[in-house]
């Protein structure tokens, strides 16, 4: 008998339970801030958070607290734009007005009316805000969230007004003044007489004491006589329809930037603040765009005529002038910025579509606001990075371009919201004539994202439903002059290059959207169809009928007369794209997670030439056809047919909504309110189209760049040195062309060297430089870029076609036939301080005998196989070449790797700019030691360092009429 055993073992350790991490929540974002300007900081306070911003390096410091000095003074405002480092030193800009436009999905949504621009300068700062136009208490202003604010301040104890401020004894300010002295300018007005008249006074001819005989003097004085005519005349109102546009509701805003602008530069003043409130208010005293202009105009003559006769050198080192620049663009970012475009919330993300927010998780409870912002639409991101750097989660304020508008409406006792919200993209921001079609990167100009909303409650369940639409350039490398009010488009970049950016451009699209149902407006004949039948063959080089569909529609020939009824013609051709794409509805219940009914799963992308008026009329019909099927759906509309044209009250908001965001986009592209705004309110829109295309042609013209050069650098795109190409050349390059421009270079080096260097000499490097285009010359009436190479042997001066991608001819001098160099200042303008610079304006001649010298030119014929010597009787008859190394600061003449010269030794990642200067001594440089190997350079003297063209000199060549034009243009946009 066996006796069995229970066999007894260790009972199993228990796994310890591991306690889920609770994620902290980011604190919120501080609606109101107190902003204390101290002498050694500025200090931000919102609650128990105190911020110290260093006035001299700028440090950003989380403090615990903070005792004021008795220096201190507080001002109230609603948020940080970021900062950034202008001329004269580093600059803070803040919300000092903002309105309330309502609610979506029970959050505040908050449109910026007003910033200051502080230099952070305990003086120069508080004369800003002394002066600073601050929105006045009323309780209609007082939204829930400020009311709440309120509230908690009182609990703790603290005293939060609007606008806390001790007095500046004008002492102090005469003292702040001391820094900078009055200068002479030839743009100047009375501090005491803001206001412009629109008829210049009369007074004695400012330029009679100038021989009336005198060519020069009789034309300036007939110019003269011309823009002060030209000012006596009043426009009209350039908008008449009911819209902000730029011209109506700023109020002599061109005459305030003006004036306040030459007080700056003529007694040193740094009032950055957009303040118009001393301007006349009545409408006979606005002065047009063109006749403040042609107003400066004859102040610029008058000033410069003190001058005639008497070319003075620019001083670089002026501080004044780049006070003056700072005071031009700190105006132009606060103009920019209380434009009604920028948009932002405290508690919502404004930048992500709710399908989108859905997809990610909406709402993203651990994560900061900042953070689930949609970066294409996020546009002071650049700006915040001091911020985002330390992770200030609570003072990161993200900010929209665009339109937002919500609308409380009611049909059959049942209330809902009606929302519109347009996202204007970063990645090819600016101005129409400044940037059309598209980058190398796929991003197109002018592209909108807009979304359609209607949120109603229905049984006690918020439901939410949106429609999304995209607007954009046409995707392809093209451009037109902004110089006309028409311009022919020219398609621009070789077929390689369009087609890849345009596959990048749509295989974005796809993944953010699905199906992309393509519709052209643009004319199918005349000027328009030289970019719209390129797009149409692009789509089908695409060969991707899944993905993307591709539509035309010629709206003018079809609503021709302006029978935009004829829309319905093309709505009706989309029946089925509507039926594929679906929209977007979610129900939000209180105690369980959204449902969703339905998603969209393709997307309209409409565009015309500008995607502005044709764009905005067509995107409202298409959003109008959706909206019907939604609130039948919904069971707000019980009509099938006809829909919300049912409703008048209703449909006279959706027309005003969709009219308003054409109105604005086109501000933001344009400069005007859109041409068939009118339409949406179903007005006749005859006279404001004529009166809102001449307004569009003086912004572009006198406007646009500098607005443009302001945008670029605000969104990092380019740096300060901007403002420096733009005085320059009175127009801006685009972000990349200095890289794309060093590409080109390097391959016209390689391509010479391929055709022109015999094929037993060895190269021992090659450059791009600027040369007269006569030969034998310095000074010329234009100049061109040439290849130069360098053999073992001689050296190669090539003549480059750079869009054909040829050399067209070329020199080939012996080396040994080389007498000398001379290398120095080589300056051909005085206009600018940074073309009298003589580091940034160097240049070498290369002396020869012309028995050394053979060429070769490229006629297309078999004359290229006769390589003949120069047919001179004379052959020790010494010849030269002149040389220009490029300025470093101007993009489209310096590259990305070594500012200048082309050089093929560098590379891409090399980010070290080297001056004219330095770029010239390398290269003679090299050519004396691959002169010397061969036995010549050994005489004493070979080298020889003195100028080519001194300040001097060019000073005194530069005409007269030269300099008058460059004050003309200047004073128009300055």
């Amino acid at each position: 008998m066996f006796l069995l055993k229970r066999k007894t073992s260790t009972p199993p350790t228990p796994t310890p339970v591991v306690p889920t991490p609770v994620i902290k929540p980011p604190p919120p974002l501080h609606k109101r801030i107190s902003l204390v300007i101290d002498k050694k900081a500025f200090i931000l306070i919102a609650g128990n958070d105190f911020l110290e911003i260093e006035s001299e390096t700028g440090k950003i410091t989380e403090k615990d607290a903070y005792e004021p000095s008795r220096d201190a003074k507080s001002f109230d405002i609603f948020g940080v734009v970021g900062f950034l480092e202008l001329l004269t030193g580093r600059y803070i800009i803040v919300i000092t007005d903002r309105k309330n436009l309502g609610r979506i999905q029970d959050k505040n949504v908050y449109m910026i009316k007003r910033v200051a621009i502080l230099p952070l300068d305990y003086e120069r700062a508080l004369k800003i805000l002394e002066k600073h136009p601050w929105p006045v208490d009323e309780d209609d202003q007082r939204d829930t969230d400020t009311l709440q604010e309120d509230a908690n301040l009182e609990e703790e104890g603290r005293s939060h007004k609007r606008y806390i401020s001790n007095e500046i004894m004008e002492t102090e300010v005469a003292e702040a003044e001391k820094d900078f002295p009055p200068i002479q300018t030839a743009v100047s007005a009375s501090p005491t007489s803001v206001p412009v008249s629109a008829t210049p006074p009369t007074s004695p001819d400012p330029l009679s004491f100038i021989n009336k005989k005198q060519p020069v003097s009789v034309l300036l004085s007939k110019m003269k006589s011309a823009f002060s005519d030209l000012s006596k005349r009043r426009s009209p109102s350039f908008s008449s329809n009911g819209s902000d546009s730029d011209y109506e509701d700023r109020e002599g805003e061109f005459t305030s930037v003006s004036t306040t602008l030459n007080e700056s530069m003529a007694t040193g003043s740094d009032n950055l603040s957009s303040n118009d409130s001393d301007i006349p208010k009545s409408s006979s005293d606005k002065l047009s765009p063109l006749s403040t202009a042609a107003k400066r105009v004859t102040e610029v003559l008058d000033g410069f005529a003190s001058d005639f006769g008497v070319p003075k050198a620019i001083n670089i080192k002026d501080p004044i002038e780049k006070n003056v620049m700072d005071v031009r663009i700190a105006k132009e970012i606060a103009l920019l910025f209380r434009s009604d475009a920028f948009f932002f919330s405290y508690e919502l993300d404004i930048t992500t579509s709710l399908q989108k927010k859905y997809a990610k998780g909406f709402p993203k409870k651990e994560l900061p606001l900042w953070e689930q912002a949609d970066k294409r639409f996020w546009w002071n991101e650049h700006m915040l990075k001091g911020f985002i750097e330390l992770e200030l989660h609570a003072w990161i304020l993200p900010i929209m371009q665009g339109y937002v508008q919500c609308e409380l409406c009611q049909i059959d006792e049942q209330e809902f919201d009606f929302i519109l919200v347009s996202r204007r993209s970063r990645e090819r921001a600016g101005l129409r004539y400044q940037r059309r079609g598209i980058n190398e990167d796929g991003a197109v100009a002018n592209f909108v994202e807009t979304e359609q909303i209607l949120s109603i409650e229905i049984e006690g369940i918020n439901h939410d439903v949106s429609f999304l639409q995209i607007r954009g350039s046409i995707p392809l490398f093209w451009s037109q002059s902004p110089y006309s009010l028409k311009p022919k488009p020219v398609l621009e970049r070789s077929a390689n290059e369009n087609a890849q950016a345009f596959k990048e451009h749509f295989n974005k699209l796809n993944e953010m959207y699905g199906h992309i149902s393509c519709i052209n407006l643009t004319e199918l004949t005349n000027r328009e169809a030289i970019v719209g039948s390129a797009y149409r063959e692009a789509v089908e080089r695409l060969e991707d009928e899944k993905n993307i569909e591709y539509i035309e529609f010629d709206f003018h020939k079809q609503c021709k007369g302006m029978k935009y009824e004829n829309i319905s013609k093309l709505v009706e051709m989309l029946k089925t794209n509507f039926n594929k794409m679906g929209y977007y509805w979610q129900a939000n219940k209180a105690m369980s997670e959204n449902e969703v009914h339905c998603q969209q799963t393709g997307i309209f992308r409409t565009n015309c030439m500008d995607c502005l008026d044709r764009t905005n009329v067509v995107q409202s019909a298409l959003a109008r056809e959706v909206l019907n099927l939604q609130m039948l759906r919904l069971g707000i509309s019980e009509f099938i047919d006809g829909g919300i044209s049912h409703y008048e009250h209703f449909e006279n908001i959706f027309n005003d909504v969709w009219a308003n965001n054409g109105d604005s986009i086109s501000r933001e592209y344009a400069g005007t309110s859109a041409l068939k705004g009118d339409f949406t309110r179903n007005l006749q829109g005859v006279v404001n189209d004529a009166s809102n295309s001449l307004a569009r042609m003086f912004q572009n013209t006198f406007k646009d760049f500098f607005r443009q050069a302001t945008i670029d650098y605000i969104l990092g795109n380019r740096s300060i040195e901007v403002f420096q190409e733009l005085q320059q050349k009175f127009e801006t390059s685009q972000p990349g062309d200095s890289e794309r421009w060093a590409k080109v270079r390097a391959t016209a080096i390689e391509i010479s060297s391929s055709i022109v260097i015999i094929d037993n000499e060895e190269k021992i490097n090659g450059w791009t430089f600027l040369s007269p285009t006569e030969p034998n010359t310095l000074r010329s009436k234009s100049y061109e870029e040439k290849v130069v190479l360098l053999t073992k042997k001689a050296l190669y001066v090539c003549t480059f076609h750079y869009r054909l991608e040829k050399v067209m001819q070329f020199k080939r001098i012996g080396l040994g036939e080389i007498t000398s160099i001379e290398k120095g200042e080589y300056i051909l303008s005085t206009l600018y301080p940074s073309c009298v610079s003589v580091k940034d304006n160097y240049g070498f001649i290369v002396y020869y005998r012309a028995s050394g010298e053979s060429s070769r030119v490229n006629s297309g014929s078999m004359r290229n196989n006769n390589n003949y010597k120069t047919n001179n009787n004379n052959n020790s008859e010494k010849k030269f070449m002149a040389f220009k190394a490029f300025r470093s600061n101007l993009v489209g003449e310096a590259t990305k790797f070594d500012g200048g010269g082309g050089s093929e030794e560098k590379n891409n990642e090399q980010k070290e700019q080297k001056s004219s200067q330095q770029i010239v001594n390398e290269v003679v440089e090299e050519i004396v030691k691959a002169c010397w190997d061969i036995g010549n350079a050994e005489d004493v003297g070979f080298v020889v360092e003195r100028p080519i063209i001194s300040l001097e000199e060019a000073n005194k060549s530069t005409g007269i009429m030269t300099k008058v034009g460059f004050k003309v243009k200047q004073a128009l946009w300055l």
